[in-house]
């Protein structure tokens, strides 16, 4: 909060203020009561205001903290006392869940009484107008520092989620990027198991058929292949690059492929062979899709 000087002087706040002051005490402190009344009676209009004085004794600590609050509009001195008595009256309506809303409505309230109240009383209307302009100074430096309270709590509400946020991020990022070289050692793994299979598969066309020999080891070579441009792509992911599914796409059709050979040199059951060929016909057409987009959005 500025110091209270500073904030006079922000207002233009001087000494012919402080002189209409003392007249607006003389005008407006017998309207005291009233001023109570008026005010209550404006807030018991709106059923969500008055829902926060559920009873008679509530009602009448609400006048008599409005006859405190209007008197010391007109006459405590300007001090950083009087500030942090407003901060704390703007601090409590945010503990009783006010929202900041409110308390504006209620100080547009107050100022339109208050012209209304001095127009009536002073002596004419060029007295009128300078103490109404005083008026709303001192109106607006309590309505600032009420406010102060609202502001102070949705910067530490921010403050807070924005840092919350910000961890969480980090830590997912840093889960993230682990998972990926885990997957990268899977995908290694993987790689070598499929390096041995291929080589197994060499080594036993020539003890069985050779047809089907071929067939195998071509297969398990097609499918290592894929498994390298898989461990491409995930490591180009790593480094910042974009990662597509259409490698994933066509692993599965090599896959496929070599289930189709297998199968077709095995003479396995038409229904197994017409399951893997439709299967093999669906990723193709997803494949020509996916490569058809690719080639729009690099055209773009």
């Amino acid at each position: 909060m500025e110091p209270v000087e500073k904030m006079l002087d922000h207002y233009r706040y001087g000494p012919a203020d402080e002189a209409s002051r003392k007249r607006l005490r003389a005008l407006l402190l017998p309207e005291t009561d009233r001023f109570a009344e008026a005010l209550f009676g404006y807030m018991a209009s709106d059923p969500y205001i008055l829902s926060f004085f559920p009873t008679e004794e509530a009602v009448r600590r609400r006048k008599a903290i409005s006859r405190t609050w209007f008197q010391a509009l007109l006459t405590e001195p300007l001090d950083e006392d009087h500030l942090k008595r407003l901060h704390r009256a703007g601090k409590t309506h945010l503990d009783i869940g006010l929202p900041g809303h409110y308390v504006s409505a209620a100080m547009s309230f107050v100022r339109g009484y208050c012209h209304e109240r001095v127009a009536a009383l002073a002596a004419d209307p060029d007295e009128a107008r300078a103490l109404t302009a005083t008026l709303d100074k001192l109106l607006d430096l309590n309505l600032d520092v009420m406010t102060e309270a609202y502001r102070e709590e949705e910067l530490r509400r921010v403050f807070l989620s924005k840092r919350t946020e910000t961890a969480l991020i980090r830590w997912v990022e840093r889960l993230t990027h682990g998972l990926n070289l885990l997957l990268v050692v899977g995908l290694v793994a993987m790689t070598g198991a499929i390096a041995a299979l291929f080589v197994s598969d060499v080594i036993q066309v020539p003890t069985g058929r050779l047809d089907v020999g071929v067939v195998k080891a071509l297969g398990s070579l097609l499918i290592l292949w894929m498994m390298i441009e898989l461990l491409h792509a995930e490591v180009r992911y790593l480094r910042g690059g974009r990662f597509t599914l259409r490698v994933f796409l066509e692993l599965a059709l090599v896959a496929f492929i070599r289930k189709l050979f297998v199968a077709a040199l095995e003479k396995s059951d038409p229904v197994d062979f017409g399951l893997i060929l439709a299967s093999l016909l669906v990723l193709g057409a997803l494949f020509f899709l996916m490569a058809r987009t690719d080639r729009q959005e690099g055209a773009d």
